[in-house]
């Protein structure tokens, strides 16, 4: 539950905020693949409102102005996966998560883990149901994310993860960081 600073995250709310991204990201792809049926492409437009998202230092406000989202949503149109989840994984730009996404504080060790293994089979059943499926014909289109295919979106939780443990680290090599 340490905090290095009133406006950061403890160790726990970074895993509980893992826990809920991987949460929505599974379940979403999950509604696309079960909408497709057997067959055909799916795509599924996930608004700013469904998400709100973005870079901490521009006001939601003034985010969804279209002179501005427009070239933000045409830049991560044109972006190679491979880019987004460099920047995704590395915190270059600090995000303002969406408020589903935001974790609750001192949820009990116990509990916590338990919630991130629940996930964590969640996401692994719904990808072993579906492993003989070509996953590039079910998308989904954010203005901010881009257009991802469930391989994209997996992806995408890698890279997140990632960027959070970088996070952890930050936080556990704080001088004031509880030692045990």
């Amino acid at each position: 539950d340490f905090k290095p600073s009133r406006s950061s995250w403890s160790v726990g709310e970074v895993a509980h905020h893992v826990g809920l991204t991987e949460d929505f990201l599974i379940r979403s792809a999950g509604e696309i693949l079960s909408s497709a049926g057997e067959g055909g492409r799916v795509t599924k437009k996930v608004s700013l409102d469904q998400l709100p998202l973005g870079p901490q230092f521009v006001p939601h406000s003034v985010l969804r102005l279209p002179f501005v989202l427009g070239p933000i949503t045409l830049m991560s149109r044109v972006t190679p996966r491979f880019v987004q989840s460099v920047i995704l994984a590395n915190p270059l730009i600090k995000a303002r998560t969406a408020p589903q996404l935001e974790p609750r504080a001192e949820i009990p060790r116990r509990e916590l883990l338990g919630f991130l293994a629940r996930v964590r089979r969640s996401t692994l059943s719904t990808l072993e149901a579906v492993k003989d499926r070509d996953l590039s014909q079910f998308c989904w289109r954010h203005p901010l994310m881009g257009s991802q295919d469930i391989y994209g979106v997996v992806d995408l939780m890698a890279s997140h993860d990632q960027r959070h443990e970088r996070q952890i680290d930050r936080i556990t090599r704080h001088p004031r960081f509880p030692k045990s």
